[in-house]
């Protein structure tokens, strides 16, 4: 399910990119005077780096890389050394549809041997990053360094992941809380920088929501994805399967762990989904990004200190609300400080078009791909004016 969706969100970015910039080739209309003639027009930045991320192998690699080239840039795509196979057969895709040689170049490798080298290259005018926080924090600090033969400033667009929270209130429909906090947290076995990684329950709904959180928890079938009845697959590799079982370790300590807390690399690499309750608000499960199907559960006392804990985190990506109670909907929207925030649903999911996605703070530089003002990111503004 997840391929399928992921295959129709690179599409929708293909064509919703396409077809904003014909409305964006010929500029903005500026005020003229008499005996004068003004133009606003966009033209390219030049060579841009899309480093794009192996848990969207196709979405994010194919609608950043379009992104670059309808503005007219040309690129150099280094896919994640886990993914290099689908980047290099959409190459193949936009050779057959007559792309001009050179205008996408493919170069798979080791960040480590070639990330800092194109990233510091004075013909370099544009990082275009999908990735970790501390991948992306490096990527902005080398980009503002200006390297001997380099006459601009880089541009760096950075989405760096997050720690996101579902926030239950005391007024909401807790089966449909149940099943958008399932649903985000374990869908692709949590390999989402918006998956829910938290939830912050009301106390006087929170024995019920978890209870019904495991309840669905067990409901989730994992095995080999190709079968479309798993509902998770394994995590990308060793490493993650690593990290994410000491993270449950940690967990173990900070919180109790209701279902999962175990894992299986055998053949594959598969973790349980997993909910571990009664977490303090600054415990470590409740801060640091895990990419997994682990959860954390965190009680909250009233509404005001629901947005205080979902608030106290370095990132600011996605998050969630299920509330009836109106006032605390719009106190949220005003408060809640993430760059794409969803009422009475869960916080994964966002769609080409009508929900632009992006995030403040660590999260990275708020890019909104697949919204009205990506593009920008990708161009500059020249003005000319002429007189006669």
């Amino acid at each position: 399910m997840e391929a399928d969706v992921e295959c129709a969100e690179c599409i929708d970015f293909l064509e919703y990119y396409g077809r904003q910039m014909l409305q964006m080739k010929n500029g903005v209309p500026v005020e003229s005077r008499p005996g004068e003639y003004n133009r606003f027009d966009y033209i390219p930045l030049g060579v841009g780096i899309v480093i794009s991320p192996w848990n969207f192998p196709f979405a994010i690699m194919g609608g950043t890389t379009a992104a670059a080239v309808v503005t007219g840039n040309t690129v150099i795509l280094k896919p994640a050394s886990t993914t290099p196979v689908i980047a290099a057969k959409f190459v193949e895709v936009l050779k057959e549809a007559g792309l001009p040689d050179g205008v996408v170049q493919f170069l798979p490798g080791n960040s480590r041997e070639i990330g800092d080298y194109l990233v510091d290259h004075p013909k370099t005018r544009f990082i275009s990053f999908t990735g970790s926080r501390d991948v992306g924090v490096r990527i902005y600090e080398r980009a503002s360094k200006v390297n001997p033969g380099q006459i601009w400033l880089k541009r760096v667009i950075a989405e760096m992941g997050g720690k996101d929270t579902i926030v239950v209130d005391s007024e909401a429909d807790l089966e449909l809380a149940a099943n958008s906090i399932v649903n985000s947290a374990f869908g692709f076995s949590g390999q989402k920088c918006s998956a829910c990684s938290r939830a912050v329950i009301h106390q006087d709904v929170y024995d019920q929501v978890v209870a019904r959180c495991v309840e669905l928890a067990k409901t989730k079938t994992i095995g080999d994805p190709k079968y479309y009845e798993n509902f998770m697959g394994p995590v990308t590799d060793l490493n993650s399967f690593n990290k994410i079982m000491e993270y449950i370790e940690i967990g173990k300590n900070e919180g109790r762990i209701l279902v999962g807390g175990t894992g299986d690399a055998s053949k594959g690499f598969f973790v349980n989904p997993t909910i571990i309750a009664d977490v303090a608000e600054d415990a470590r499960i409740m801060q640091e990004e895990i990419f997994g199907p682990v959860v954390a559960v965190c009680k909250a006392h009233d509404f005001d200190h629901a947005l205080e804990i979902a608030n106290n985190t370095e990132y600011g990506l996605t998050g969630a609300v299920i509330t009836t109670n109106r006032a605390h909907q719009e106190q949220a929207r005003e408060d809640f400080h993430v760059g794409n925030l969803y009422f009475n649903r869960g916080c994964t999911g966002a769609i080409v078009g009508y929900q632009p996605f992006g995030g403040f703070n660590m999260s990275g530089t708020d890019s909104k791909a697949g919204g009205p003002d990506y593009l920008l990111l990708h161009m500059q503004a020249k003005t000319t004016s002429e007189m006669f």
